[in-house]
């Protein structure tokens, strides 16, 4: 069934206000969906529960039904191993919308949100994103009435989705952007401003919608109308929700959120509904209280301006490994104790005047009772004026957290960065039994290779774009060498410019390991770590104690007075597997001596 021909929508024109739908997600997790799960498969494996969702809102009230397909593009079903059933999911969400309104009593609206989510594990083109909503929306366009561009966080992202749906198909175009507390959008930029470039598009409406309820969007859409003459649309969430258990709850104010409609119908909005949080419940209020409303007489929409519709962005400069015809030498410190601040600088100082070419934070957390690792790393680089890297875990962090943690270390001036994943902690007899593995360091490289270029976590377009030198674990001591070698691959496709081998202690299984690294083709920097410093008990907790590593046949020798020659041997015969090396200095420890032998490379 698909769609009828009509005249062009054009809401706002008519003398009465056009009511959509409510949330779709929060509806589909009351009735038992995990929301970890890929909502929009239902339309093909619970299409009857879509389908009634949409009655009911249309038994509520509501005027436009907005298909299931939010996130029913290539990249964002990839997460599900869905990624070849675009086209089959979208018709199949479009044609349950269309099935419930059968006697042509509301329009059917094809749901797109941005092509990119929270979840990949790689960088995304700009005309990769393109062709990853065209294909979306020309699996819609032949099966819908409008298209709604939805949830869009920053005004470049969403005004290159509408040159893409406009290029795709002739159908009118609503575009929402989506407002924080502050009554920005998550690029930062104000309703003002964000109406000027888009309310120049060749649009049937331009609003807001998600992230906050109707307090923040009240003046969010006051501000709209008065800098733009399109018809404003508003499907404000029925505000924050909390987690209770393994489920979200939300404010049950109907009432209220009726109220809002009449302020935001009074305050210009042509077109009102509800997003995260809302139920029929809400929509049927929010209908009745628009039902007598007429939306504001406002001044004729100017024709659209074309030559705005493309907002082409300057070329990245790229980032790469900045020392590619020399070898390097790292001195890796741990982070002091804040009694130990002096002493540690002083340690720093002697190794870089010994030579050192880079200095690095050997602490991938924050350690107990210690400096945390950026403050020690900020202390370094203004006290010395070095380079310093960052080494950072993810394991029980969001990537949330760590994105704003690595922009403040930016900020500071530590751009080299380490990504491990870590490992899980231990309480009491048994490991966290949190979830610790939310990101791994694929996700958190892929995150900082997408600031570089100006693209954050959620997909959302940034004001700036970092300069990151991103690396990577590499655990030559791995004992599934194939899987290690096959994460490396996907560690470097997500953007790490270098490698960091792990502590060193089985030299033949290392150099197989490099070896075979460079047989497959990745062909990017190895930096190899060494601890000549390390008394038995570390060398034995890491070799024999974690189930990952292959053990050593025999365990390496280091003569305290000969550290030096055995150092210096270890990377003569790494030779040109590696481009450089970090060497551990702990506290106690003179490695001065070490790293002037160092500085001239393999020998």
């Amino acid at each position: 069934m698909r769609r009828i021909a009509r005249p062009a929508w054009q809401p706002g024109e008519g003398d009465h206000v056009v009511v959509c739908d409510g949330a779709m997600g929060t509806m589909l997790h009351s009735a038992g969906v995990p929301l970890d799960s890929s909502l929009c498969e239902l339309n093909l494996t619970r299409s009857s529960l879509v389908r009634d969702l949409h009655a009911a809102y249309l038994a509520a009230g509501a005027q436009l039904v907005q298909t299931n397909t939010f996130d029913a593009n290539r990249l964002r079903l990839a997460r599900f191993g869905l990624e070849d059933s675009v086209v089959e999911i979208n018709i199949a969400g479009a044609r349950l919308a269309r099935e419930a309104v059968a006697d042509g009593s509301a329009l059917v609206a094809g749901s797109v949100g941005p092509a990119l989510g929270g979840n990949l594990v790689r960088r995304v083109p700009p005309g990769e994103r393109a062709a990853v909503l065209r294909e979306q929306i020309a699996a819609l366009a032949d099966w819908v009435d409008v298209l709604v561009l939805e949830t869009f966080g920053d005004t470049e992202s969403l005004a290159d989705a509408v040159e893409v749906a406009l290029a795709e198909c002739d159908l009118p175009v609503m575009a929402q952007l989506t407002f924080g507390e502050d009554g920005r959008t998550l690029r930062g930029e104000d309703p003002a401003a964000a109406a000027a470039v888009l309310g120049r598009l060749d649009l049937a409406a331009l609003g807001a919608n998600c992230t906050v309820g109707p307090a923040v969007l009240h003046d969010v859409v006051t501000e709209l109308v008065r800098n733009c003459a399109l018809p404003v649309s508003v499907q404000p969430n029925a505000g924050t929700p909390r987690r209770i258990g393994r489920r979200l709850r939300y404010a049950h104010n109907v009432d209220y959120f009726a109220q809002a409609a009449q302020r935001f119908v009074a305050s210009g909005a042509a077109v009102v509904g509800g997003c995260c949080g809302t139920t029929p419940a809400h929509i049927r209020a929010v209908a009745n209280a628009v039902a007598g409303l007429a939306p504001v007489v406002r001044p004729a929409a100017p024709g659209p301006d074309r030559a705005l519709v493309t907002l082409v962005a300057p070329e990245p400069e790229q980032v790469s490994w900045p020392y590619p015809d020399r070898f390097v030498v790292l001195a890796g410190l741990r982070a002091p104790h804040g009694s130990e601040l002096g002493e540690f600088v002083g340690r720093a100082e002697r190794l870089t005047a010994a030579g050192a070419d880079l200095l690095a934070i050997t602490d991938p957390g924050p350690p107990a009772r210690r400096v945390s690792p950026i403050a020690a790393g900020v202390l370094l680089g203004e006290r010395l004026h070095a380079e310093v890297l960052l080494q950072v875990e993810t394991a029980y962090r969001s990537l949330a957290a760590l994105q704003a943690d690595l922009l403040g270390a930016h900020a500071l001036g530590l751009h080299l960065v380490v990504c491990r994943t870590g490992a899980p902690r231990v309480a009491g007899d048994y490991p966290d039994p949190g979830s610790p593995w939310d990101v791994d360091s694929v996700r958190l490289v892929a995150a900082l290779a997408g600031l570089n270029e100006g693209v954050d976590w959620r997909g959302v377009s940034t004001p700036d774009r970092t300069r990151f030198v991103i690396g990577a674990a590499l655990r030559t001591s791995a004992r599934d060498r194939g899987h290690e070698l096959d994460r490396a691959e996907a560690k470097v496709a997500a953007g790490a410019h270098f490698l960091l081998t792990d502590v060193i202690h089985d030299l033949p299984g290392t150099q197989r390991c490099l070896a075979e690294l460079r047989t497959r083709g990745v062909d990017v920097p190895v930096l190899a770590a060494l601890a000549p410093f390390e008394d038995l008990t570390t060398i034995l907790r890491r070799t024999h104690e974690d189930p990952s590593v292959a053990a050593p046949v025999t365990l390496p020798g280091t003569d305290p007075g000969n550290v030096v020659d055995a150092v210096a041997d270890v990377v003569a015969k790494l030779g040109d597997l590696v481009s450089g090396v970090l060497v551990q200095v702990p506290a106690g420890a003179d490695g001065s001596p070490l790293v002037e032998r160092l500085r001239g490379g393999p020998a």
